[in-house]
């Protein structure tokens, strides 16, 4: 759904997007998504998407694997400036006010990229089902979560070769 940036009057336009979105690009419709977007217009060409955001991504747990429902609501905020305000050097250092400005080249824009941005920066780094996911068994691979596998766990003063690091330090 591009936006074709002479059509978006000076009053702004508001936008109302609710789609399926493959965020983490795994030709898979992972997140289904909400939005209702503010796009207005500035002087020089500059344009201001704002507007709320709010998401369930199916995610997958970093310690057991399992897949899981992710709910994101986000704002977003953001600037966009021509590409042709760059000027015509080929290496421009960025001064702070420019780190919060995005640019757009050509006649159109595509809204549903920025909501993708936002969303991506909103998932969790280390995306986990359950604060107390005990994860798999480092021996059998078992998921800890249904039951213990038998297998000794080994503790923090157990850490491979690194355990005789320890050592050095007491001497």
């Amino acid at each position: 759904m591009a936006i074709k940036i002479k059509d978006i009057p000076p009053e702004g336009l508001t936008l109302e997007l609710a789609q399926k979105l493959d965020i983490l690009d795994q030709g898979l419709g992972s997140a289904t998504f909400t939005a209702v977007l503010r796009i207005s217009p500035a002087k020089g060409g500059i344009l201001n998407i704002s507007g709320k955001v709010a998401a369930t991504a199916m995610l997958e747990c970093s310690r057991c694997l399992a897949t899981f429902p992710c709910n994101i609501d986000t704002e977003m905020n953001i600037d966009l400036a021509p590409v042709s305000s760059l000027g015509a050097v080929s290496e421009h250092e960025l001064v702070a006010g420019e780190l919060d400005v995005e640019f757009y080249q050509g006649d159109e824009i595509e809204p549903v990229d920025f909501v993708k941005e936002q969303l991506l920066i909103a998932i969790p780094m280390v995306p986990v089902h359950s604060a107390d996911c005990k994860g798999l068994c480092s021996i059998c691979g078992a998921d800890l979560n249904k039951g213990a596998c038998g297998h000794q766990q080994k503790g923090p003063e157990d850490f491979g070769a690194f355990a005789a690091l320890k050592d050095l330090l007491k001497k």
